[in-house]
């Protein structure tokens, strides 16, 4: 530890040095108060981020259903209901038929949307629950 510093805090424990009246609770209740600003911003944020999950999961649903339908994948998985004994016969067909036709893009991208939302969420109440946000 520097010389000069612990010159200054020797001269404060034998009362040589007066400390202002009441400077730790003020210096807590500053840096408590810069927690909760940062809070707040980082809540804002994180909601904001949820906020645009939703919204782009909105189009990529959308699409999601329009691949589903132009693919074909619902003729391929009514073959399974209408003829089970053919289904049962061509099975390896009918299954990479299924897979072939699934817009993998589409729901790989809507499970992206969904787990940034999910984590902002998650954050958010954590940061809430931690009681650093108050109204």
């Amino acid at each position: 530890m520097n010389e000069e510093f612990k010159k200054i805090l020797n001269k404060v424990d034998i009362g040589e040095v007066s400390v202002p009246h009441r400077l730790a609770e003020n210096i807590i209740l500053k840096i408590d108060a810069k927690a909760r600003q940062h809070a707040k911003i980082k809540t804002l944020g994180l909601s904001t981020v949820s906020a645009l999950s939703v919204i782009a999961s909105i189009p990529i649903i959308s699409q999601i259903i329009t691949s589903f339908t132009q693919s074909g994948f619902y003729n391929y998985l009514s073959i399974i209901f209408s003829d089970f004994d053919v289904a049962i016969v061509y099975w390896k067909e009918i299954l990479i038929s299924l897979a072939e036709s699934l817009p993998v893009i589409g729901i790989l991208a809507l499970l992206i949307v969904l787990t940034v939302f999910t984590w902002s969420v998650l954050k958010t109440a954590s940061i809430v629950r931690n009681g650093l946000v108050t109204a």
